[in-house]
């Protein structure tokens, strides 16, 4: 149930408002077609190490893997284990205090994480395959999303649009994580809270809805939730939203 002091109206106020100040980014978003092949493999292991957890330790630990050179063609087209090896090294790794968000955590999962990886790794390029490659054949966004999350160790639709929109391939999918799914509940997107998302058939239905929200309001879905995204964690970490 909604917080009593938060009226959709306010709510939907709100991201609006945001999604006004994301104008400026949307507007230089990445070109997915320019980027190199180790930026596109850095944007897929952060969005595999993003998964239930916290931002800023996923985003130490992606600097310490850049850090150590594990973005780079020699690494990741080394033999599985070996690669494996050296990216559970480093998620083992402890943060320091001059890191960008001074976090003091290691990564909660590195075995997982590392395995994940490592197996993405070797399924993407063990036949001189890339992800740009992948992008080039997909017939459509949900294409390239179904194939990401069929085929790609640790990618699940969320994680997998998420990408997507990130190195600019896509802008008619949503990132539906948890802030998504609890503000479409908030404003009566769905009959009841939806705390997980089971099937890829579920998660396109729910990403519909929430398309033709965003649209209803103005704005593009791979903006919308973003914006959704920034409120809703302001909302739950106790803030309030201005008159």
């Amino acid at each position: 149930m909604i917080n009593q002091k938060i009226a959709p109206m306010r709510l939907n106020k709100a991201v609006q408002e945001v999604c006004v100040c994301l104008q400026e980014k949307y507007a230089c978003k990445p070109r997915w077609e320019t980027l190199d092949e180790n930026i596109l493999w850095r944007e897929l292991v952060a969005c595999i190490l993003g998964s239930r957890v916290r931002y800023d330790v996923a985003y130490s630990a992606v600097e310490r893997m850049g850090m150590a050179n594990l973005f780079s063609d020699i690494q990741i087209k080394a033999k599985q284990p070996l690669y494996e090896k050296a990216v559970f090294n480093v998620l083992m790794q402890h943060t320091s205090s001059d890191n960008a968000y001074g976090v003091q955590h290691r990564y909660p999962f590195p075995s997982i994480r590392a395995g994940q990886i490592g197996t993405a790794a070797q399924t993407i390029y063990s036949r001189s395959g890339t992800i740009k490659s992948i992008l080039e054949k997909a017939q459509d966004e949900r294409d390239a999303r179904r194939h990401l999350a069929r085929e790609v160790s640790g990618l699940g639709p969320k994680q997998a649009s998420l990408f997507l929109r990130n190195v600019g391939f896509a802008t008619q999918v949503a990132v539906l994580d948890a802030h998504v799914l609890t503000y479409m509940d908030w404003i009566g997107l769905t009959p009841s809270p939806v705390k997980t998302v089971k099937t890829l058939r579920q998660y396109e239905s729910l990403e519909d809805a929430f398309i033709e929200h965003s649209y209803s309001c103005g704005f593009p879905p791979d903006q919308f939730d973003l914006a959704v995204w920034v409120v809703v964690r302001v909302v739950k970490g106790g803030y309030t939203l201005c008159q």
